[in-house]
């Protein structure tokens, strides 16, 4: 793997082709997130210029309750208008709801239902998850009936079950009349968009922040663990505290815009404690417009990961986690190369300060004779890659995996069911 890596980098360098004509160019690519799945086809350019993935669209499912035609019309004629997510429709009153909604708003063509069918990377609602999947298949990346195509699809093995495969697998063969199936860990394939097959990744998602090792390719699964909070947990603790400060309500959308644009990791704890007794307040303008007064909460915020204790979480820091993940590994010179090449990843990456955070402490818990150090992105690779790190690998491993038939094909799932998911990968 490393080797096609390499070989990879040298094609994109020389502006070569990356294995066109293969199947695996017409593949296409899903990494299930709880706030958002990042999709698009495997024959898309890659390149440090090229905003990938293609399509990041929310992992929302909007159900209406429609009681007439003309109802039905209107909402279908403002969905492809505003293509900000998916539309189903349920017919008769009291059927608004699949079950389980995050929210029930109104709106002119009548009363709705917002779900959330992935949380922290489970699949909790499979009706809302195979629509979802209808419109991005179909909507966005122009599949035909009867002309669909391979999909690669990115888990967290550590959250999902194999139930979850095993039904994943069935939908896709049966619903969707995919051409195979190829599924493959989020950590492994973060690493793999580095061009290393062994590290600790350190995910910080929308509703959970993971650890992962990966020796060889493989993940340990003993050094995995996870954090019971996520970027949901930092926009809710941002929201409160600047509402306190304001005096008014802020929308979720606002502290989503505020938490992206201010919130910062100090570089010590030290650094924490000074910089928060001196912190000033200061105004900030929202894209929407809105004026928010906001002081140290914008440190606050990033300082859950690292002392949980102080904002009430019973858990262990998140440089704890990595030093526990990592000295469960037994070999010593595994365990060293696993220090040396540490990879953060997630949309919490792009918080200012924090992989110089973790590093710093990372510095402090472990030996001298170790030598932390954080992966840096390729220069040849999108400039998104750390935010997205799971999608470009799953670009990369689709090249190989289909083009080596690793996949399960038709003919293996008419064989053997859906169980066939665990004797094809070694998940």
């Amino acid at each position: 793997r490393e080797r096609a890596s390499a070989d990879g980098a040298s094609r994109r360098r020389e502006g070569r082709p990356l294995g066109r004509g293969v199947m695996g160019d017409r593949t296409a690519i899903l990494d299930h997130g709880s706030w958002s799945i990042k999709a698009g086809h495997a024959s898309s350019a890659l390149s440090a210029e090229a905003d990938l993935p293609p399509l990041v669209t929310p992992t929302t499912v909007r159900v209406y309750d429609v009681r007439t035609k003309l109802q039905f019309d209107q909402i279908m004629e403002d969905a492809e208008t505003v293509r900000g997510g998916v539309s189903k429709t349920s017919g008769g009153a009291g059927d608004a709801s699949l079950g389980g909604g995050d929210s029930v708003e109104a709106s002119a063509n009548g009363s709705y239902t917002e779900l959330g069918p992935v949380q922290d990377g489970v699949i909790c609602d499979w009706d809302a998850m195979e629509a979802l999947w209808h419109y991005i298949f179909y909507e966005q990346l122009g599949w035909e009936k009867g002309e669909e195509e391979a999909v690669l699809i990115a888990e967290r093995m550590l959250s999902s079950s194999k139930l979850q495969r095993e039904l994943t697998t069935q939908i896709m063969f049966e619903k969707f009349n995919t051409k195979g199936v190829y599924m493959a860990d989020q950590a492994r394939l973060s690493l793999g968009s580095y061009g290393k097959v062994s590290g600790c990744v350190v995910d910080i998602g929308h509703g959970k922040i993971g650890v992962s090792c990966l020796a060889d390719g493989q993940l340990h699964m003993p050094s995995g663990d996870s954090m019971p909070f996520g970027g949901e947990a930092f926009t809710h603790f941002l929201r409160e505290a600047i509402q306190a400060r304001n005096g008014r309500e802020y929308s979720v959308k606002s502290a989503e815009d505020l938490k992206h644009e201010c919130m910062e990791v100090c570089s010590s704890s030290k650094a924490y404690q000074s910089r928060t007794a001196s912190c000033e307040e200061r105004e900030h303008i929202l894209p929407d417009g809105l004026t928010v007064k906001i002081g140290k909460e914008a440190l606050q915020a990033g300082e859950v990961c690292f002392q949980p204790h102080l904002f009430g979480y019973k858990c262990m820091s998140l440089v704890d986690m990595v030093h526990t993940s990592i000295s469960s590994v037994a070999d010593q010179v595994m365990k060293r190369l696993l220090t040396e090449s540490i990879l953060v990843a997630g949309c919490g990456s792009a918080t200012r300060g924090m992989e110089q955070r973790v590093l710093n402490e990372l510095k402090l818990a472990f030996p001298p004779s170790y030598s932390p150090s954080i992966l840096r992105r390729p220069e040849y690779m999108p400039q998104t890659c750390p935010m997205h790190s799971v999608w470009v690998g799953g670009f990369i491993e689709a090249k190989l995996a289909f083009a080596q038939n690793q996949h399960i094909t038709k003919y293996d799932y008419d064989e053997y069911g859906p169980s066939v998911v665990h004797k094809k990968f070694l998940l």
